[in-house]
């Protein structure tokens, strides 16, 4: 017994040795194919290690090589949201509570997800806004400066994105107010707009010089989609025509630009921009279609990418099955129109056939937030305790 012991641990301190004569370039190529969560306890192996798994390059390559993907399931307060993992067979573990970093405030929403970081903006008792962004696979967020508004808000939009030129994760917030002069009744009756941006990079707000590009009146109908390192919202115009307009916000140009629909842009349709693996799609419930921008940036390459039967979802795509044949969607259940629960479903593009997806220990009512593991905050965040 104590000559196998002994056989055991002389071949564990081998196999250490040879890892040590390993580059640490080979070493990090290895560990990037990993999942998040042994990650995370191999930062316990050693110092090398901790600062191997905690530098920058190496959890930008991680990202690259990430094939991890999860669901964000987003309840009302004061339920906890809950999270469930899918592999690349497209099979659905058990979801799981985790608590978010404002758990004791009355209410919170989802801004918004990108490369394995949640956007999450909630509001106190005073209705002050609190907004934090959070890496939910390896419990830590960043508490953002607070950034007070002026009062007489008649509405507020934001969005959070990543720019890939300058390497920055950013908040944008578009808040529309009505000025004071307005309210005392006097003359001035324009509505002011600001716009402002947070930067995770500096960790700080500041003023965006570019304005809004349409002129009132108009209605943002959707919030926006961050695709291709921009920010993208359907404005439709309130006049009698109801013309639609397709505004993007450059991240890294920080540059707004205004097309006009090509597809239904005169119609009193509903639509909603996504993002699938890169690629821009719009979505028409009413219509039952799902167009897609072949060439990303040309109004003219709008596309119908496929039809839904009317007897399924009125939800948009949220993400594509592992071989691209079947999207993931969803609908709401209740007779009588009156909501009592969300069932998600794989919708087959060409056969036009659904299968429900059944994931243990779900809630009755959510949304679902599609999120891709990574490291990003691990270097740079403050943990809050797990569930």
């Amino acid at each position: 017994m104590k000559n196998n012991i002994y056989q055991k641990k002389k071949e564990f301190a081998h196999q250490k040795m040879k890892m040590k004569t390993l580059p640490q370039e080979l070493i990090a190529q290895i560990l990037s194919l990993l999942p998040v969560n042994p990650l995370v306890r191999f930062q316990c192996v050693s110092k090398l290690w901790f600062a191997l798994i905690n530098d920058s390059y190496f959890i930008k390559l991680h990202l690259n090589r990430s094939k991890e993907r999860f669901l964000i399931l987003e309840t009302d307060y004061p339920d906890d949201y809950s999270m469930v993992k899918f592999s690349n067979g497209d099979q659905f573990g058990t979801a799981v509570k985790i608590k978010r970093p404002h758990y004791n405030l009355q209410s919170t929403e989802i801004v918004g997800s990108c490369n394995g970081l949640v956007c999450i903006k909630s509001f106190d008792n005073e209705s002050v806004e609190r907004i934090v962004i959070w890496n939910p696979l390896i419990r830590k967020y960043k508490k953002l400066p607070p950034k007070p508004l002026e009062k007489f808000i008649a509405r507020r939009h934001s969005a959070f994105g990543y720019g890939q030129v300058n390497n920055d994760y950013k908040l944008l917030r578009l808040v529309k107010f009505w000025p004071k002069a307005w309210l005392d009744r006097q003359r001035d009756e324009r509505r002011i707009y600001s716009l402002e941006v947070y930067s995770l990079r500096e960790h700080s707000w500041r003023m965006v010089e570019e304005e809004w590009p349409i002129e009132e009146p108009y209605t943002i109908s959707n919030e926006a989609c961050f695709s291709n390192g921009a920010f993208h919202w359907v404005v439709t115009s309130d006049e009698t025509n109801l013309k639609k307009y397709h505004v993007t916000f450059d991240l890294s140009t920080e540059k707004f630009r205004v097309q006009a629909f090509p597809i239904n842009s005169s119609t009193k349709e509903d639509l909603e921009l996504v993002d699938l693996g890169g690629w821009l799609f719009a979505f028409f419930p009413q219509l039952c279609e799902v167009w897609v921008m072949k060439e990303y940036g040309l109004s003219s390459s709008w596309t119908l990418f496929y039809t839904v039967e009317p007897a399924f979802s009125k939800y948009p795509p949220f993400v594509f099955s592992h071989d691209g044949e079947e999207i993931l969607t969803g609908e709401i259940l209740g007779p009588n129109s009156r909501a009592e629960s969300f069932c998600l479903y794989w919708y087959d593009i060409k056969r036009k056939t659904q299968k429900i997806v059944s994931i243990e220990n779900v809630p009755d009512l959510y949304a679902p937030v599609v999120c891709v593991g990574s490291l990003i905050l691990l270097n740079d965040a403050k943990p809050h305790s797990p569930q």
